[in-house]
C-alpha cells in the first residue's frame, strides 16, 4: 500500500490496495487514521461491485439507509446519475438534474439528520471526459483561519440544519412533502471538537440559521464565517479517474460537485454513507 499526500491541508492517495481482499485489520485502522488526519482518502483502481462497496464500507461502521425521495431509497446505496432507466440523458428540468445542481453547493452529507453521518464512500462507475470534479473544503483549516474574537463568539453556537433549506433555493418544489415530513429541521453544533487533530466548523447548504438569533443577526454571522471559505488553498479538487473510490469525513470537510464541461456525457457514481454514533449536540467536548 503506497500513500501520497495530495492537497496542502487535506487529501491522501492510496495505491496498490485491493479493498475486496483486506485480510489484516491493521489496514483498516491505518485508513481510519489517514481519514482522521487528512479528511479525504482516495483509493485508486477499485473496479468493485455494489456488494463489495458495501462490505468495505461496513468495516468503518453501520451504514445509513438511503432516504425517501433519492435513487436507492431504502437500500445502503445512493445512486447518483444524470440519465434515466433507458440510458438517456435527462433534461435540465428533471428532478435528478436539479438534485445534481443542488449538490454543486458546499454541503455535508446527512447534516440534516439528528445523528449525522460519519463518512461517505463514493465510487466512480462512469465519468465524463471533461469537468465533473468533486471539490473538498477543509473546515478544520477554515476554523483555524478565523480571527480569535470570531472563534470565541461561535464556540458554543448551535445551528439549525434543514434539508429543504438548500434544495428550495434550486427549485421551490424540489423537496417533496414526503421528504419534508421525514426530514424535519435538526440542531447541530457549529464548532465540532471531537477530532484529535483539531476543531472544525459544521456548516454547508443545509445550515439555515443560528439557534437563538434573529434572522438578520444569524445571516450576518454566517456570512461573516463563510467569507473565510473562499480561500482556494483550503480546497482539494479531485479529477476523477476510472474506478476511483473516495472516502471523506463529513464532520471535517464540505464537498461539492462541479459541472460537466462541453457536451453533457453520462456520469454514474455510487455512494455509501457510514452512520454517525451520536448527535453533535451530545458530543462531550
Amino acid at each position: 500500500m503506497k500513500i501520497n499526500k495530495l492537497g496542502a491541508f487535506i487529501g491522501v492517495e492510496i495505491k496498490d490496495l485491493d479493498v475486496t481482499n483486506i485480510q489484516d485489520k491493521k489496514v483498516i485502522n491505518e485508513i481510519s487514521e489517514l481519514l482522521s488526519e487528512f479528511s479525504v482518502v482516495i483509493i485508486r483502481n477499485q473496479n468493485i461491485s455494489d456488494d463489495e462497496h458495501i462490505r468495505f464500507s461496513e468495516f468503518f461502521g453501520e451504514l445509513e439507509l438511503t432516504k425517501v425521495g433519492t435513487d436507492g431509497s431504502g437500500s445502503k446505496l445512493i445512486i447518483l446519475r444524470n440519465f434515466d432507466e433507458n440510458g438517456n440523458i435527462v433534461p435540465p428540468s428533471d428532478r435528478q438534474r436539479l438534485n445534481n445542481l443542488a449538490n454543486q453547493e458546499w454541503h455535508s452529507d446527512s447534516s440534516f439528520k439528528k445523528i449525522p453521518s460519519k463518512m461517505s464512500l463514493l465510487s466512480a462507475k462512469m465519468i465524463p471526459s471533461k469537468g465533473g470534479n468533486t471539490e473538498f473544503l477543509s473546515m478544520r483549516a477554515v476554523y483555524n483561519s478565523l480571527p480569535d474574537d470570531l472563534k470565541l463568539m461561535i464556540e458554543d453556537k448551535v445551528c439549525w440544519h434543514d434539508y429543504s433549506h438548500g434544495r428550495s433555493k434550486i427549485d421551490p418544489n424540489l423537496v417533496t412533502p414526503q421528504e419534508r415530513k421525514a426530514l424535519p429541521p435538526v440542531k447541530q453544533k457549529l464548532v465540532l471538537k471531537s477530532n484529535k487533530h483539531g476543531k472544525s466548523l459544521y456548516l454547508g447548504a443545509h445550515c439555515s440559521k443560528v439557534d437563538g438569533m434573529n434572522e438578520k443577526d444569524s445571516a450576518e454571522l454566517l456570512n461573516n464565517i463563510l467569507q473565510y471559505t473562499n480561500d482556494q488553498k483550503l480546497v482539494y479538487s479531485h479529477v476523477w479517474e476510472p474506478h476511483d473510490l473516495i472516502m471523506w469525513d463529513n464532520r471535517a470537510v464540505l464537498h461539492r460537485a462541479t459541472p460537466i464541461r462541453g457536451k453533457v456525457e453520462k456520469r454514474l457514481m455510487v455512494r455509501t454513507t457510514v452512520a454517525g454514533e451520536t448527535s453533535t449536540i451530545n458530543e462531550s467536548f
